[in-house]
């Protein structure tokens, strides 16, 4: 089997055999010739995004929609996409829907100056010119949007800059408003002027309601527009965390077996965990359906409990990074024990010795490669709905370590209880600050959750990434633009959206699901120019949960408000507490570094933030952050 890394495999998109089928569009000064939407039903490619003519009615899907492709209708697409053709074939048939997440594209025939268009909370003017409109649920409004742009700055990409609701009816847009940024002129093609003569109902009531809000005086006004609905989002996981909720909580196989290290007892056990996954590798039900679990493993977990003290203890569940393990928390423990924290790791699908995974010694590359699902070049390069599942089935083994964890478990086999079912607390790092938000929403067990340097919208996290950028240009085929590699990732985006954190986060603060209506405490942290997770992407997930950022504003963010710490109780009528903190410099080795994706999570001002967040929420029920650099006195340069 051929295989490669998710970041080679990616830029592969464009790829054919031996010819180039699409280089790109000639951005050259057309002299008169005004800039229009690159776009015709019969142009064999998709040219703009979501494309609401893969639409079919099925109901057995929670929206009674699913998404169909036939290459047949798309040569240009089945003649450049080799094995990536199973992403558009088979990925996004399991969908409802479009993304919540996802960007929309238009390609246009000419480039456009991108720094004159507006972007962030400036494109929820009427006058903007582009942007998201929302239809339903609720009044018509417009929703703002990140630009960005590609193919030499032809094509225009619309990031919702909070997640569209799920169930919703939605366009996106670009109006003639903008002919400065495209180059003086900016037109309806025929094409387009045709579409919106006799246009459907759902295009139909997208232009009624930006004439009503003051965006267009008529269709005519219209350089492009794409209307559709979004997917379904959490309704698989609360069907799982009920099925989880009906049944026994799970206990551990045989009893732990402990050892007394100078900092803390470890103990080593294995409980049973259901595996909601079929034969794919993809969870599958329709709706109305229960959950229905289609098999059981062994999944191994490690507990470090405090050497003194009276149990049971308050408990961290610590999420490892990409391509660790449990043995990661160690290092947690080693700072927790002594403070009176238990803390508890278990590993992630493809990850360390998780039965999914086949080689528990395997190198970092070896397990990436499997967590993001890369196979075979030539018949299934990626498969992206098992990519979804990984984070998914993840969540769910870590719902059933809860009811576990839960249960009072006598750990060290004295007699007593070890963990505290009331005070349990959740720390993920990097992969693990990713699965945190579905986790605390689909469970009110957590008190307090942080999440360092997490992500949202995880595809952008796969091509924003600065350290994949010279593997990324190296492995790039000549025959593939780096356009037909842009324009691939918000199809991607629409098939993980569901296992997306983005999507889960707004239901951790606000919105809460009726299965966990307890809303935690959540700290957001971030490094600037993180190599790794990108801003982009911590920013999304930080937006999605709806945090300020707390002071120190060492960078300002789009879609952020920013407040003086020390802030407690600022969510859920004083009872929870969210906010964002930024990190620059860190100390390390008694040598101030400038922090990154790596050292932020256990250096001094790290933890400062993270254990006083958790003990203030243990001690007074609300959590505290406040300016980590000023409770430690770090002068940061």
């Amino acid at each position: 089997m051929q295989r490669l890394s998710i970041f080679a495999v990616v830029i592969l998109l464009g790829c054919g055999g031996g010819e180039t089928v699409d280089a790109g569009v000639d951005i050259t000064d057309a002299g008169a010739l005004c800039t229009a939407q690159r776009w015709s039903p019969e142009s064999g490619s998709i040219d703009r995004w979501p494309e609401p003519a893969l639409l079919v009615d099925d109901p057995t899907t929670e929206t009674g929609r699913r998404l169909r492709m036939t290459l047949e209708e798309y040569p240009v697409l089945a003649a450049t996409l080799r094995g990536y053709r199973p992403v558009f074939t088979d990925d996004l048939a399991e969908l409802d829907g479009f993304g919540i997440n996802a960007e929309s594209f238009f390609r246009f025939n000419r480039a456009w100056q991108i720094d004159a268009l507006p972007s962030g909370e400036a494109t929820m003017a009427a006058d903007a010119g582009l942007g998201l409109l929302v239809l339903s649920p609720g009044e018509p409004r417009l929703h703002p949007v990140l630009v960005e742009s590609a193919d030499e700055d032809s094509t225009i990409l619309l990031a919702p800059l909070r997640p569209l609701p799920a169930h919703a009816e939605v366009a996106a847009f670009v109006t003639t408003n903008l002919a400065g940024p495209a180059g003086g002129c900016l037109e309806q093609s025929a094409v387009v002027a045709a579409d919106l003569a006799s246009p459907d109902a759902r295009t139909l009531a997208a232009v009624d309601a930006l004439v009503t809000l003051g965006v267009i005086a008529s269709s005519d006004d219209l350089a492009a527009i794409t209307a559709f609905p979004t997917q379904s989002i959490e309704e698989d996981t609360i069907a799982v965390s009920q099925d989880i909720a009906a049944r026994e909580a799970p206990g551990f196989v045989s009893p732990p077996t402990c050892e007394t290290g100078s900092a803390w007892i470890r103990c080593d056990a294995r409980f049973v965990a259901q595996d909601y996954r079929d034969a794919d590798g993809v969870f599958r039900r329709a709706r109305d359906e229960a959950a229905t679990p289609t098999a059981s493993y062994e999944v191994p977990v490690t507990i470090w409990l405090p050497l003194t003290g009276p149990g049971p203890y308050p408990t961290i569940l610590y999420g490892h990074g990409l391509g660790g393990a449990r043995d990661q928390a160690r290092r947690v423990a080693d700072l927790a024990a002594p403070r009176g924290f238990a803390t508890v790791s278990a590993p992630a699908l493809e990850h360390g010795e998780h039965p999914t995974h086949e080689d528990p010694n395997a190198e970092s590359l070896a397990v990436v490669l499997d967590f993001f699902a890369i196979g075979d070049l030539t018949s299934r390069a990626l498969h992206a709905t098992r990519l979804r599942e990984n984070f998914r089935q993840t969540t769910w083994d870590r719902l059933q370590l809860t009811r576990l964890l839960g249960s009072g478990v006598d750990v060290n086999g004295d007699g007593s209880a070890d963990l505290d079912p009331d005070r349990l607390l959740y720390l993920g790092i990097s992969l693990g600050g990713l699965m945190g938000p579905e986790l605390l929403a689909a469970t009110d067990d957590y008190g307090a959750g942080v999440l360092v340097v997490p992500g949202g919208r995880v595809s952008t996290i796969m091509y924003r990434s600065e350290i994949f950028g010279s593997l990324v240009e190296l492995l790039r085929p000549r025959t593939a633009t780096e356009g037909d590699v842009r324009r691939f990732f918000p199809v991607l985006q629409t098939v993980l959206d569901a296992g997306d954190p983005a999507s889960y986060a707004p239901h951790g603060l606000q919105d809460r699901f009726a299965t966990a209506p307890d809303v935690p405490s959540v700290l957001v942290a971030v490094v600037l120019d993180d190599e790794v997770v990108p801003n982009v992407a911590n920013y999304a997930v930080g937006r999605a949960f709806g945090v300020p950022i707390i002071e120190p504003l060492l960078r300002p963010e789009p879609g952020f408000v920013t407040m003086s710490g020390p802030v407690m109780g600022n969510f859920a009528e004083g009872r929870a507490t969210g906010g964002l903190l930024q990190f620059d410099w860190i100390e390390r080795r008694g040598e101030v570094v400038a922090a990154d994706h790596g050292n932020v999570g256990d250096s001094e001002v790290g933890l400062e933030a993270w254990f006083d967040f958790l003990q203030t929420h243990l001690d007074t029920g609300i959590a505290r952050i406040r300016d980590p650099y000023m409770a430690t006195g770090f002068a940061r340069p």
